[in-house]
């Protein structure tokens, strides 16, 4: 059960969405600000997102979505480095939001194994 106050995270959602909003403005000092500026649009879009679903349904069922968003995502760690921007930036953005609300990477996991049984 997510004890935090829905305001709290909010407030939270907003400042992360705030810094991927600097992270892409500052992209084009990278070497390559393609994969970042695309990066940091991701991850701002799935703040939005966050920011939707805790508004609209509460802090614990935005983490049940963020869960199954987050099962997913196909594994990225044998691809190379600077593919697949979009889904790097979603996953970094989940998992930012997973250790705000204190949920650690074994119940992630264990999530979403369970989520994948279940859709087979």
């Amino acid at each position: 059960m997510i004890h935090l106050a829905r305001e709290d995270v909010l407030r939270g959602l907003e400042r992360f969405r705030s810094i991927a909003k600097q992270d892409f403005l500052a992209s084009n000092l990278t070497d390559n600000p393609e994969f970042w500026a695309s990066q940091a649009t991701a991850r701002r879009e799935q703040y939005d997102r966050l920011i939707e679903m805790v508004k609209v349904s509460g802090v614990p069922a935005a983490v049940e979505q963020a869960v199954e968003w987050y099962s997913v995502i196909p594994p990225l760690h044998e691809e190379p480095e600077f593919s697949h921007p979009e889904l790097r930036g979603a996953k970094q953005a989940l998992e930012v939001f997973f250790k705000a609300v204190g949920i650690d990477r074994k119940t992630i996991r264990e999530a979403r194994g369970q989520n994948k049984a279940a859709r087979m």
